[in-house]
């Protein structure tokens, strides 16, 4: 027999000494928490002498009790200036029966509580905030199955957005076949959340947590409005299904028409809408405004890493948010096919200005700041133009002129190679340089020597510690770029662990960076902190993290 854990195993047979104190502690809580709601609850309804309705009624199986219609007589509003047990009638809801359904199935509430602000729901996320008026149509979903329902259409419309969208792709919903990656699974998401926490985090996903990586989707009020009632909708156990289907995940939901019926799409155009693909994309005339566009993105791309990104976005471009496509490998392909064959031309207008205003303001911004209308939900901050002319001032143009060319590896940044001309790309520098950096792009840059290798690696142990007191408050203990103190800077700290990035550099460049820092992120100078062996030992302890061997590619 295996060994049982116990609290008393401390070897006195008697159980530790913090115990006791924290079972006084909790008594202590207890009674102070019972004694503030009776003596500041502050307002507990005058009944007036009169009985208090106690209600029991049947639903789903589950009886359910409430106390509703001691002030709500006839299910109508009570008089609220003397709580007089006289109220207007309740609007009729036929076919439904107020006496069959009591009111927390729709209403919500806490319907046993005799105090006010209680019984119309307990603070915190508001899951039991009382719904009235339209908002009662996120509660409909609750009883009936999912489809077009008379009185629940802004629910309905929620619905229809979720999939319109791709939330299904990162999010789950009880049913769903796929989803719950990247997201929380919200298949009984209203049985914990109000509508006013649904509708914040829709619109700020990111106020709560402060690291979400869900997009800020360009909603309507009314969008939003929809989606929170469809959600309040889901909860852990809905009426119309017994609780063995809801767990079986035996609950059907409707399919949602994706593909536009009116338009006239080219062969494998269809698989932009199937794949959820323009709920973030650009193609085009649409525009999800959430990723990058995708018009010319096959003459961009190579086949192979189009396939090979579809597949596994986040192998690629390490920190990608894409989800994985919900397509068959047979509709990757024909997808593929469709961008490579139908990418073709150059952008209209292909002035420098209109050049930079269709391929990198979108990006970059309209103003140089790297602060683009996608720049949140990239893996990597595009690089600012305007106010980083430190930087510019110690590359090459030959380097930049490459990064246009060739693009940059594990990040968003594609190469223009094959879609603009040598002049085209040498203009648009010009722009860049004239009209944000505010110098002349340099020919040739000085570089400062990098401190020599040692002839002898350091122990481990050293390079370990370096790491912990240098390195980790910003790039993380493993080194994703997600330490303790990443979110307070713009740009965010690298991802080590990115491999096809630092593939793309040598050994030298890495030691440079380390020791000189780089100008227009919060990366230090810390050739003062460090040794040479010190130095050497963290580009060795990128190349583990980043799994690139002990030396990149050279590039300019």
């Amino acid at each position: 027999m295996g060994e049982e854990f116990s609290f008393m195993d401390n070897g006195t047979n008697r159980p530790p000494k913090w115990i006791e104190p924290l079972l006084f502690l909790a008594a202590f809580v207890l009674l102070g928490a019972t004694a503030f709601v009776l003596i500041k609850g502050g307002s507990e309804i005058d009944h007036q002498g009169g009985p208090i309705a106690d209600i029991t009624f049947n639903l789903n199986g589950e009886p359910v009790r409430e106390h509703c219609v001691t002030c709500h007589t006839e299910g109508g509003r009570p008089l609220q200036e003397t709580w007089a047990r006289a109220s207007a009638l309740h609007p009729d809801i036929a076919p439904h029966r107020i006496d069959l359904l009591g009111c927390t199935s729709c209403h919500l509430g806490e319907g046993m509580a005799l105090d006010e602000r209680i019984s119309h729901g307990l603070p915190g996320f508001g899951a039991r905030k009382i719904l009235s008026g339209q908002q009662l149509q996120a509660r409909c979903f609750a009883c009936h199955p999912l489809k077009p329902l008379p009185g629940a259409d802004e629910a309905w419309s929620g619905y229809v957005l979720f999939q319109e969208k791709g939330c299904g792709l990162c999010h789950r919903i009880a049913a769903a076949q796929s989803g719950g990656r990247f997201g929380p699974d919200l298949s009984d998401i209203g049985s914990r959340f109000g509508l006013e926490k649904l509708a914040q985090s829709i619109k700020d996903p990111d106020l709560s947590p402060t690291n979400s990586i869900m997009p800020r989707f360009p909603f309507s009020s009314s969008q939003v409005r929809s989606l929170s009632y469809f959600l309040k909708s889901r909860i852990a156990d809905p009426y119309f299904a017994t609780p063995m289907q809801a767990r079986a995940g035996r609950i059907e939901l409707p399919e949602i028409t994706q593909v536009p019926q009116e338009e006239d799409l080219k062969a494998g155009e269809e698989l932009l809408y199937l794949g959820r693909c323009l709920a973030c994309h650009k193609y085009g005339a649409q525009d999800g405004r959430i990723a990058p566009d995708l018009t010319w993105i096959g003459q961009m791309r190579a086949k192979d890493f189009l396939a090979d990104f579809m597949a596994s976005p986040a192998r690629m471009i390490p920190g990608a948010i894409m989800p994985d496509s919900s397509l068959s490998p047979e509709e990757e392909k024909a997808l593929v096919d469709f961008l490579q064959r139908e990418a073709r031309g150059q952008p209209a207008h292909a002035t420098p200005k209109h050049l930079y205003m269709q391929l990198c303001q979108r990006c970059h911004a309209a103003n140089g700041d790297g602060k683009g209308l996608i720049q949140p939900n990239l893996a990597t901050f595009p690089r600012a133009f305007t106010g980083n002319a430190q930087f510019f001032k110690h590359v090459t143009r030959k380097r930049l002129i490459c990064s246009i060319d060739q693009g940059i590896a594990g990040t968003s940044m594609p190469p223009y190679g094959e879609l603009l001309s040598p002049e085209e790309r040498q203009s648009l520098l010009d722009l860049i340089f004239k009209t944000f950096v505010g110098i002349e792009p340099p020919v040739e840059v000085r570089r400062p020597p990098v401190p020599p290798a040692p002839d002898q690696p350091l122990a481990r142990r050293r390079i370990e510690q370096a790491y912990q007191d240098h390195c980790r408050r910003c790039h993380g203990l493993a080194g994703t770029g997600r330490g303790p103190e990443a979110l307070e800077y713009l740009p965010r700290p690298r991802n080590l662990t990115n491999t096809p990035y630092f593939n793309s550099l040598d050994n030298e460049r890495i030691a440079r960076t380390i020791a000189y820092g780089l100008a227009g992120t919060a990366m230090p100078a810390l050739g003062q902190s460090l040794s040479a062996g010190e130095i050497w030992g963290l580009v060795d302890k990128i190349r583990d993290l980043s799994q690139t061997g002990t030396e990149g590619q050279v590039r300019p």
